[in-house]
């Protein structure tokens, strides 16, 4: 006898404790469960179902659908309404083989939208409106799959508002189970939640195609490995609520105690799972990530997590829209990642000032590798050329706005004319503000302003500038004419440490390099290794490489370039607020740029006479022919200053003898022969911790930052009696205003700058400036109450 077909109408007045007689849930299971394997049952067009119970399919090969198969654009479908008090699921199709829901709507009912309501609200609207909110531990809408399950079928189905984690859960072990052409989401709530999935797949050897997600909040669809499984051509929106993440290949782990319990059952084996030409959009809301791959993409790297290793990410579309990232890769192994593009008027921007102080991130960007020696990226060579490197942890913190700082590593960005760079189109974004390259050949920070989305960026190339690094001046013999625009500048940070501005799209000439003229003072210090090997398991930081860094802010200090031991090669202002919690650590210097090398602040516009950058001051401070102020002789205080800087160095060890008579400390070098003696070249003023000796010196040594000398030394604090053996010095900018230098033998120096003298900001001074080089502390009032001259 062929199995059963039933065409079943709804219940009128379908109640909670009705039974298969009063209650549709329960009525439906019944068919399936008398009927047995291979039956049918059909639902009215239109007709609405309250569910207060889950619908259990109960036997393999069996279907539930709407009469007709109607496609959901029809408005045919028969609609299934969970409002259970404690039932979140509505379809159970788990551990039956050949099983099928097709061509019908399902509503959770949760009816919260973006955000969560107060408790209050959701009271009232559950009371009043039938809006039944999420059920704390409530499972799948959908729950399909298991270790008996193959050959499923979810096919255009409307799913929509799930009271649990997820719309689908296709569960660990099905086989060759089919996803396709539904219409899933919303998906719970944003950010901070109770978000949702839309679809979660863990089955091996299925299809999942053909699908458009609209505002899930969690993941979009998750695949919890399912090696062999292709996902294609699904389209993912974020229209109204933000995303977590469109496509996730992370093995989410669950974690009790340090147990991951999402190993099983394929033990993070993505092998042949395909994520293959899908689109990825936003239309009015944000993604932190596209297609996270990786288990630290949602948290930060820790004992529970290992390598997934297998999976392809090939030829998806990103965007248009709003990104925190686009593919990012860490905690893989064996992946490919290869044809992947970015569409047209897509950003990748966002926050990621949650992740400090313990997680320094990639800023946003398309394409983001863990960084080799940390160990969390193994024998994946397909990758596409778009890859940056950087450290990726958690990055679902990244949140939906620009925030106030952006702290790029070395090789991480570059940024051409046109405001497109690996962070997308549209400069680099921060709050009230954005980095470009001008026409001219400068980098320029611009203020926001006129019309901006509700990400804060306005019309790219609008808005008053606030900070530029100026244009190169053109020369024509001994003249200088004003800058004119340049063939297609570029700026790079790249994979050397070096940032600069160059023409012909970074490969023509050097346009700004700030810290060029340190270089010769630079040359005997230590470099981080090239190209280390790939170890074969995860490192703790510890082991990890260091890289220079970009700090790109919206206030200033606008821009700071630190090598990879952490010390300041540049930086656009050298004043610290006493709030800032400034450190100087023992071994760390700060490199004091002279005032015309730090660019310009409110420069003129394009077009004005002013000149691009403030000439530097000449030599001669009184009309004369140039070179440097005579050298005054050494008494008084100064020579006994420089007998107690040499007497301390020699004890040490450090620094050369001074010559008989050394030049006078802040007179500026001397110019190199083939430029203009009227112009100096420029030189550094240096703020020094030693670690020898415990004293904090402000010199300009010709033989680096960390190599101060007598003839050379500005200021430096007293050394510490030798009875102290003193050791592992640091120097702290205190909250009350207090400049303390503390080391293991306790205080070694302290300005005295709190109290009735609070000082409010902490300055630095080089050559060039008044009364530089020096170090001096400002009071609220902006005097002076203290300075090292």
């Amino acid at each position: 006898m062929a199995p059963p077909t039933h065409i079943f109408d709804p219940i009128p007045g379908s109640r909670p404790d009705g039974g298969p007689q009063h209650e549709n849930g329960a009525a439906i299971s019944k068919l399936f469960s008398d009927g047995g394997p291979g039956t049918i049952v059909l639902l009215r067009p239109t007709k609405t179902y309250v569910l207060y119970s889950q619908i259990d399919m109960a036997h393999p090969g069996t279907t539930l659908a709407t009469l007709g198969y109607p496609e959901f654009s029809t408005g045919q479908q028969a609609i299934l309404e969970t409002r259970g008090e404690k039932e979140a699921g509505a379809v159970r199709m788990f551990q039956l083989s050949r099983t099928a829901l097709k061509r019908v709507h399902v509503r959770g009912c949760r009816g919260w939208g973006v955000t969560s309501p107060t408790p209050e609200e959701a009271e009232r609207w559950k009371r009043e409106e039938g809006r039944l909110g999420w059920i704390e531990g409530g499972g799948a809408m959908i729950w399909a799959g298991g270790p008996e399950a193959c050959e499923q079928i979810i096919e255009g189905c409307r799913l929509e508002d799930p009271r649990g984690w997820t719309s689908v859960h296709l569960v660990d072990f099905a086989q060759r189970c089919r996803i396709i052409n539904n219409m899933v989401g919303p998906c719970g709530q944003q950010a901070p939640g109770p978000w949702a999935d839309g679809l979660s797949i863990a089955g091996k050897d299925s299809i999942v195609t053909g699908n458009t997600v609209v505002d899930a909040t969690d993941g979009a669809i998750v695949l919890f490995c399912a090696p062999g499984t292709l996902c294609s051509d699904n389209t993912v929106i974020a229209r109204t609520r933000n995303c977590l993440g469109a496509i996730n290949m992370q093995v989410c782990l669950l974690l009790v105690s340090t147990t991951p319990v999402d190993h099983f059952p394929f033990q993070c084996d993505y092998t042949d799972t395909r994520v293959v030409a899908n689109v990825i959009k936003t239309e009015g809301a944000y993604f932190r990530v596209a297609i996270a791959c990786g288990p630290t993409s949602w948290s930060p790297w820790g004992p529970g997590h290992a390598i997934v290793f297998g999976g392809h990410v090939l030829h998806n579309t990103i965007g248009p829209g709003q990104f925190g990232y686009g593919v990012t890769l860490s905690g893989v192994k064996k992946w490919t990642v290869l044809g992947n593009t970015v569409a047209p008027a897509t950003r990748f921007a966002g926050s990621t000032q949650a992740f400090y102080p313990n997680i320094i991130n990639a800023p946003p960007s398309a394409f983001v590798r863990e960084w080799l020696d940390r160990g969390r990226v193994h024998e994946s060579d397909d990758l596409q050329p778009d890859f940056v490197d950087g450290e990726l942890q958690w990055v679902i913190g990244i949140e939906p706005e620009v925030g106030d700082k952006l702290e790029y590593e070395q090789g991480q960005i570059s940024l051409d004319v046109h405001g497109y760079s690996r962070a997308g189109e549209g400069g680099l974004a921060l709050r009230g503000a954005r980095w470009e390259v001008s026409p001219q050949g400068g980098f320029i920070l611009r203020k926001v302003e006129g019309k901006v989305d509700r990400f804060g960026m306005g019309t790219y190339g609008q808005g008053k500038v606030i900070w530029s690094s100026g244009s190169p001046l053109r020369s024509q013999g001994d003249h200088h004419h004003l800058p004119t625009d340049v063939p297609e500048p570029k700026l790079d940070f790249s994979l050397d440490g070096r940032l600069a501005v160059r023409s012909h799209g970074g490969e023509g000439e050097v346009l700004w390099d700030p810290v060029s003229y340190l270089l010769p003072f630079l040359q005997h210090l230590s470099h981080a290794p090239e190209n280390p090997p790939t170890p074969s398991e995860p490192q703790p930081p510890e082991r990890w490489v260091p890289h220079s860094r970009l700090v790109l802010r919206n206030k200033q200090p606008y821009l700071e370039l630190r090598e990879h031991g952490g010390n300041i090669l540049f930086s656009t202002a050298y004043e610290y607020d006493n709030q800032d919690a400034w450190v100087l650590r023992a071994g760390q210097w700060i490199a004091i740029a002279p005032k015309e090398l730090r660019g310009m602040l409110d420069p003129p516009e394009h077009g004005s006479s002013a000149p691009a950058l403030p000439s530097p001051p000449p030599y001669s401070q009184s009309g004369g022919a140039g070179g440097p102020p005579p050298v005054p002789p050494r008494q008084g205080h100064f020579s006994r200053f420089v007998q107690d800087i040499t007497s301390t160095l020699q004890q040490h060890g450090v620094g050369p003898s001074p010559p008989p008579i050394p030049p006078r400390p802040d007179a500026p070098a001397p110019p190199p022969h083939d430029t203009c003696p009227s112009v100096p070249t420029p030189q550094p003023t240096f703020l020094y911790l030693s670690p020898d000796t415990c004293q904090l010196f402000l010199h300009s040594s010709p033989h680096g930052p960390t190599k101060p000398d007598p003839s050379s030394t500005h200021w430096c604090s007293a050394p510490a009696p030798p009875e102290q053996n003193a050791k592992d010095p640091w120097l702290s900018f205190q909250g009350d205003g207090n400049m303390v230098m503390y080391s293991s033998a306790g205080v070694l120096f302290a300005s005295g700058t709190n109290g009735d003298r609070e000082a409010k900001t902490f300055r630095l001074k080089g050559h060039g400036e008044e009364n530089g080089p020096a170090i001096e502390l400002i009071g609220k009032d902006g005097r002076n109450v203290w300075s090292s001259r």
